[in-house]
Order: structure tokens, then C-alpha cells, then sequence
């Protein structure tokens, strides 16, 4: 597994993406640098060396928070169960400035009565931004839970982001 460490223009956050040379497996971001500089990886990330998948990558989250990106187009995979991959499924369908809550994403994969494992599964998602967690509320409307850095003040600003651009 490679691993690559990024900051996208006018963005004060770094990211950190572990992937194969065509698939995505974890996305994590950080405000700082220092907790994603491993050692042995630091070689290779001082000499800079970008596959054209990292570009990809980068290039996608970039346009993304410019505003010019709604759906990304990357291939990605989680080791899961097959409840978590109906959820991520249904959260990939959620469009770009909108929001549904856990409740009705149970509903969407016929498991009305299990929004709390939905919530657990949600929480589980290594690749947030790109499987777009942050459009999951609870109920009541309100923020809860974000498996992505930052917490549930970066949720409400990537939500407030893509009703920026909508």
C-alpha cells in the first residue's frame, strides 16, 4: 500500500491518502503535517514523487473545494460487511448539497429500524469527503458525528461549502 501526503491549494488542511495505483482505501486530513509524517515514508514524501493516481486524487479534492467538482470519480474500497456497503452505497447517492438523515438512509437499504447501525457505519467511513459522510444529520436536523478530521465544525463547513456552489 503507498501512502501520499498533500495540501491542496489556498486549503490550510493536509491530506493523506493510502491506495494502490487505482484504488483509494483511506482518506485522513489534518492541520497539521506532523501526525501523517511516518518515518519511513518521509523519503520518499521529501522527494516529492506524485503517480498519476495521487494527482488524480489531489486534483479531484481540489476541484472539489473550489466549487468546480460535485461527484468524484475515484476508485475506492473499504474492507467491510455488507450492511456498511449498502450505507456507503446510499450515501454516495445523496446529491451534492443536500442531506438525508441516518434514519432515512436505514429506510433507503431496508433496515428502517437500524439508523444507530447506520450511524455506526457512517462513523466507520475511512474515506470521508469522497463518500460524503458529512451529508448524513441526525433527525432533529442537527449535526451529529463526523468520522473525517476536524469534527463536526468541518461538517458543517463542507456542508455549508457545497451549498455555496450548488
Amino acid at each position: 500500500m503507498k501512502s501520499k501526503v498533500f495540501q491542496i491549494q489556498n486549503f490550510h488542511y493536509f491530506f493523506r491518502i493510502q491506495h494502490d495505483n487505482s484504488t483509494l482505501f483511506s482518506l485522513d486530513f489534518s492541520e497539521t503535517k506532523k501526525g501523517f509524517i511516518n518515518p519511513q515514508l518521509s523519503l520518499k514524501i521529501s522527494r516529492n514523487v506524485t503517480s498519476p493516481f495521487e494527482r488524480e486524487v489531489k486534483n479531484q479534492i481540489q476541484a472539489y473545494f473550489n466549487g468546480k467538482l460535485q461527484k468524484f470519480d475515484i476508485p475506492t474500497y473499504q474492507e467491510t460487511n455488507l450492511f456498511s456497503e449498502k450505507v456507503f452505497s446510499a450515501i454516495e447517492k445523496i446529491p451534492y448539497g443536500k442531506t438525508l438523515t441516518y434514519k432515512q438512509i436505514a429506510e433507503k437499504i431496508k433496515f428502517p429500524k437500524a439508523s444507530r447501525a447506520v450511524g455506526r457505519s457512517t462513523g466507520s467511513n475511512r474515506i470521508p469527503i469522497i463518500i460524503p459522510c458529512h451529508r448524513v444529520i441526525g433527525s432533529s436536523g442537527r449535526l451529529v458525528g463526523y468520522s473525517g478530521g476536524g469534527g463536526l465544525l468541518f461538517k458543517s463547513y463542507l456542508l455549508l461549502l457545497e451549498k455555496k456552489f450548488k
